[in-house]
């Protein structure tokens, strides 16, 4: 039971931080939007792009008012040996005296007492019900193959609806495949101790809303989370062997093709108060960081990637309030 929570609770994580939308939406977009086609893209990453790439993954510096700030890239899944090195970051960590993390999930006891009272926050599948069962024949096919690429049973998934046993499945195939959702986070916070560099999370934010949001998903939009889902994973399972590369070698154009081809975001963009979560992530992502900017010395952030190729994303949002952005090369 306590696996099947965790399992859940990481899914709905995975769902967040997953995501790359402009924090400029605050109501509900149509069902039928499809961000990262129309979406222009960041300008500062644009002005940025270099195409004599330096070692390592993608890094910018922000510097205001004598502070500066070195933004990490992170696109996970990664691979759970990816080597991957990076002297500007080396450098950045003999500098710095503090490294900010993604946010951290907050659930305690009395959120998880309600989920159960509630019969599973309204994910769960009616009683007497399995979830195979009730699925379209098409969607069952590629639920079923996908389950047995992560090497599971029918079981574990079979109670929940199908959005939220999407996202379990997602999570649990790359397990099976050897990517880690953890990852470079987990990578960067070991160099940074090892360096002596205090680490620590730019905020919390709450799992009960977006498990009271998805509990709210009508069947039509239970079926296109999974069918998101799905996407997702096909998409990991074609190109598992340059997932990690093209992230290691800062290699941005290629990242960004891998995110447009994720179609996760649109789950939560079809939960009611789904863009205004998003928004606000990114709002306090970027606030974390002006914060940061506002003390003196060198700090490191560790950014999804997905907040900050957006237009009106974390790095455009640091420039309009008056950092100097650019891309370090030495």
């Amino acid at each position: 039971m306590v696996r099947r929570i965790s399992a859940l609770l990481g899914g709905a994580a995975l769902a967040l931080t997953a995501l790359a939308f402009p924090a400029t939406a605050q109501t509900p977009q149509p069902q039928t939007v499809q961000l990262f086609p129309q979406d222009p893209g960041s300008a500062v990453v644009e002005e940025l792009w270099v195409v004599a790439r330096p070692p390592g993954p993608a890094l910018w510096l922000v510097e205001k008012g004598g502070a500066k700030l070195y933004v990490v890239g992170s696109a996970p899944p990664l691979p759970h040996q990816l080597k991957w090195d990076s002297p500007r970051l080396d450098r950045a960590l003999d500098q710095a005296s503090l490294v900010l993390v993604p946010p951290e999930a907050s659930v305690g006891p009395l959120q998880i007492t309600k989920f159960f009272l509630t019969g599973g926050g309204g994910v769960r599948q009616p009683f007497g019900k399995k979830l195979e069962d009730r699925l379209p024949p098409d969607l069952k096919a590629r639920f079923v193959s996908a389950r047995e690429q992560a090497q599971r049973t029918a079981v574990p998934y079979k109670d929940w609806k199908p959005a939220v046993a999407g996202f379990i499945l997602l999570s649990d195939f790359r397990q099976a495949a050897g990517l880690s959702e953890a990852k470079p986070v987990s990578t960067i916070e070991r160099m940074a101790k090892a360096k002596g560099v205090k680490v620590k999370a730019m905020s919390q934010y709450r799992l009960g809303p977006i498990l009271a949001s998805a509990g709210k998903l009508s069947d039509e939009g239970n079926l296109a989370c999974l069918n998101d889902a799905l996407t997702e994973l096909e998409y990991d399972a074609s190109h598992n062997t340059t997932i990690g590369t093209d992230w290691a070698n800062g290699d941005l154009a290629s990242v960004r093709a891998r995110y447009s081809s994720s179609a996760i975001q649109r789950c939560v963009m079809r939960t009611p108060g789904g863009p205004g979560l998003l928004a606000q992530q990114i709002g306090q992502s970027a606030d974390a960081l002006n914060e940061a900017l506002n003390r003196p010395g060198v700090t490191i952030a560790v950014i999804d990637l997905a907040f900050l190729l957006p237009a009106n994303g974390v790095l455009d949002r640091l420039k309009a309030s008056g950092a100097t952005i650019t891309s370090p090369t030495d």
